[in-house]
């Protein structure tokens, strides 16, 4: 007979909640583990990118013989190399990839490029520059740019590189010309007593630190910074746009242009919106009809686990972002209103 029946006392029940509750943790540890793990493999090794394979979408037309519209869309920078997978089209690293695929491609006869961005860095806006020149080179398939809301700038710059360039009328471009920015807290420095102070090899390695004035000796290096990467600017529409060297610096004075007045002053070939480009380029391709397809990405399995992770932006970042105070000081070509 149970003895606590005897008694009348319940006999004690084993607790499970600590066991349950310690499987739980270790399932979820073991969990984070598999996923750091998973995120390593996809990432693959550091520093490294494996080339982009984009989709086609297709817009119009039909034929065996192909016209590609390659989308080139916000600011331009150099990608992220830290990881692995597609990268936006407006890099040079995405934008080599798009090139490689149609350059690849028998069956694609010619491309556009379908501009819309403000420019971004002169590296990254140089290097997009080269990138279409070296796919005119080396294949006979012509390029032309079609133009959207805003293709200034940097978005100019390499526009410069095609075979013919389409703008809307309404299309914001030209804004020729380059700036580095530089932020001073030497107002606030003062008011408030903080300081910055530098232990440096030489007098200028320092230059442009937000803590102190600007002295007229920086002022005029970086000057001179800035008006290399203009004289490069301006060289590659003298050649791009076979426009004389004097008329193109009188155009040059950062200003930003209309679609008409840039087709009136000579940077634009012809008005139009997206169809009128396809129809050019099938014309420079010698082609009577072609299917046109759109480069797309799909985002890929990391990206879309990181997306899911990655905590949200600080309020306080927003706002710089808007401010556009979170610029690197280094030379940008790209259309900032009161840059």
């Amino acid at each position: 007979m149970d003895r606590s029946s005897e008694s009348g006392t319940p006999s004690p029940r084993r607790r499970r909640w600590p066991w349950i509750v310690g499987g739980l943790a270790v399932l979820g540890f073991l969990g984070l583990v598999a996923l750091g793990i998973a995120l390593v493999l996809l990432a693959g090794t550091p520093g490294t990118t494996t080339p982009t394979t984009y989709d086609e979408e297709y817009v119009s037309g039909g034929g065996a013989d192909k016209i590609a519209v390659i989308p080139v869309e916000g600011t331009i920078a150099s990608a992220d190399s830290s990881l692995s997978g597609p990268v936006p089209i407006a890099t040079p690293e995405g934008l080599r990839d798009a090139l490689r695929q149609a350059r690849e491609d028998e069956s694609v006869r010619a491309v556009v490029l379908a501009v819309n961005s403000p420019g971004g860095g002169v590296t990254a806006s140089d290097l997009m520059h080269d990138a279409l020149q070296d796919f005119r080179r080396t294949t006979d398939k012509p390029v032309v740019v079609s133009m959207g809301d805003v293709a200034a700038s940097g978005g100019y710059y390499i526009s410069t590189a095609a075979d013919r360039i389409v703008a809307n009328e309404t299309t914001l471009t030209g804004s020729i010309g380059v700036f580095i920015p530089l932020l001073n807290f030497s107002e606030a420095s003062e008011r408030y007593g903080v300081k910055q102070i530098y232990i440096k090899s030489g007098r200028f390695k320092a230059m442009g630190n937000p803590w102190n004035e600007l002295t007229e000796d920086e002022r005029r290096i970086f000057q001179s910074i800035v008006d290399q990467y203009y004289d490069e600017f301006v060289e590659v529409i003298v050649e791009g746009r076979d426009l004389p060297e004097k008329r193109v610096r009188e155009l040059a004075d950062g200003r930003v242009y209309s679609g008409i007045q840039a087709e009136r002053l000579g940077l634009v070939d012809r008005l139009g919106n997206l169809d009128v480009a396809v129809r050019v380029a099938r014309d420079l391709a010698g082609l009577d009809e072609a299917r046109v397809v759109r480069y797309v990405q799909s985002p890929s399995l990391l990206e879309t686990m990181l997306a899911r992770l990655e905590p949200r932006e600080p309020e306080s970042l927003q706002l710089l972002r808007a401010a556009n105070l979170d610029l690197e000081a280094k030379p940008y070509y790209l259309y900032l209103p009161g840059a």
